[in-house]
């Protein structure tokens, strides 16, 4: 495995010998990047040695503005990994920056329990071992550009650059913002994700790129190497990505809408699968409590604008639902947003399917044909459709502790430490106004 990585990371320094820098990247349970950054030559002496970076485990315990949740304490060491498979130059080959992802292990190099992204691995080894399935999964993400508005050269809020724009389209307005749109699709593609195609979604100034699918692992470190390129390339036209949940009240929102298929070793029974998305159906309260981690998120739990609708229910190519079923193993979750670790998202998500993989559930809750909230009474309950989701981050973090299956399957250190730490941010916005928070998170996201 040494070996592997010091001949992955020489082959790297091969072809890019600009790099003057490494940057170690971590994702916290508030989906931002924790960085440490490494001159070229020490990193490489670090993965020679076989070594990792040491850095305080209070990264899993901050709020904004760097306060440590109640309770959390200020000691405690853990060890950054890095993963040379997932290394690419910031802003294309020239770059004299390299980013590579990193999971997080304790003194001894097992995995840490708070770390999503080795939980992930796990989890994804696990459903492999007990169901002979294997997963992959791929990401759809929404992006709407935004022009800051400045007064005395502050930033007071935002405002899309173009508003004549539609799904689909390629209006007057959308041709101007193509050489961005094409700069950002290069430099996907020289960092090496082989995006299948972009194109104007429905809100003012708002593309989707769609990426590769892969192991759920890859998936999500892909994902958030698109977030960080999309953002690095839309600043340099002056232009803030953001993946706030929902801008414009008339308009749908973005998201970060997640395809999964489970797909069998041995065998062509694809049916089998049913149970894994079954389990997501009974677990959807308390998944959403990764999928949704702010309540600005829950302004698309709503009916009518393509997000998934307010019941847990599904529905063959029916983008009204949560679970729009595309195959009879591939369905794709739509009540997903930027705001969210895509890493703890997919622990959820896997480990409600697990669940229902052991339990056998039945798969309920459809087919449905139409928006949920047009059907009657006793069209849901024939359909099975019963199960109201939750509208806020509080209830779905009291749907999340209350269910042990999920809690005992994503970890208790994962799931005590994350409740934590979004019951603080909670707290937190709640001292803001809404014109704050929401400027606040288009910074951030």
């Amino acid at each position: 495995m040494l070996e592997t990585e010091v001949s992955r990371w020489e082959e790297f320094l091969c072809q890019n010998h600009g790099v003057e820098f490494v940057w170690l990247q971590y994702i916290t349970y508030s989906a931002s990047a924790v960085v440490q950054v490494m001159p070229v030559a020490r990193f490489t002496q670090l993965i020679r040695s076989g070594q990792c970076l040491p850095i305080t485990t209070t990264i899993f315990h901050l709020l904004p503005g760097d306060h440590l949740v109640d309770g959390a304490k200020p000691s405690g060491v853990c060890y950054l990994k890095p993963d040379i498979s997932t290394v690419y130059c910031q802003g294309g080959s020239n770059s004299h920056r390299a980013v590579v992802m990193t999971s997080s292990l304790n003194h001894d190099g097992s995995p840490l329990p708070e770390c999503a992204r080795s939980q992930l691995g796990r989890l994804t080894d696990l459903l492999e071992q007990e169901t002979g399935h294997y997963p992959l999964v791929g990401f759809e993400m929404e992006v709407v550009f935004l022009r800051r508005v400045r007064q005395n050269s502050k930033v007071v809020g935002y405002e899309p650059p173009n508003t004549n724009h539609s799904v689909f389209s390629m209006t007057t307005d959308d041709k101007k913002s193509l050489d961005l749109v094409e700069d950002i699709a290069r430099a996907l593609l020289e960092a090496g994700i082989a995006i299948e195609k972009f194109h104007a979604e429905s809100a003012p100034d708002q593309w989707e790129f769609v990426l590769p699918r892969d192991s759920p692992v890859k998936a999500a470190d892909t994902l958030v190497k698109a977030r960080a390129i999309i953002s690095d390339v839309a600043e340099k036209y002056d232009v803030r990505a953001t993946m706030y949940p929902r801008l414009f009240p008339n308009s749908a929102g973005s998201g970060m809408h997640t395809h999964i298929s489970i797909n069998p070793m041995e065998g062509e029974d694809l049916h089998r699968a049913e149970p894994f998305f079954a389990g997501i159906m009974q677990h959807f309260p308390a998944v959403l409590a990764f999928n949704l981690a702010h309540d600005a998120s829950y302004h698309r739990v709503n009916s009518g604008i393509w997000s998934g609708g307010e019941y847990a229910a599904w529905g063959w190519e029916n983008k009204e639902m949560p679970l729009r079923r595309i195959t009879t193993n591939r369905f794709e979750v739509k009540l997903l947003d930027g705001l969210a670790n895509p890493y703890l998202a997919l622990c959820g998500m896997f480990a409600a399917g697990i669940d229902g993989m052991r339990r056998k559930f039945p798969l309920t809750g459809g087919d449905c044909p139409v928006s949920s909230s047009l059907l009657l009474p006793a069209e849901k309950e024939a359909l099975g459709i019963k199960t109201l989701l939750p509208k806020s981050l509080l209830e779905s973090l009291d749907a999340l502790e209350a269910d042990k299956s999920i809690c005992q399957l994503v970890g208790p250190a994962i799931i005590s430490t994350y409740i934590g730490v979004k019951r603080g941010e909670v707290q937190h916005f709640q001292g803001m106004n809404d014109e704050e928070t929401k400027n606040y998170l288009i910074s951030n996201y």
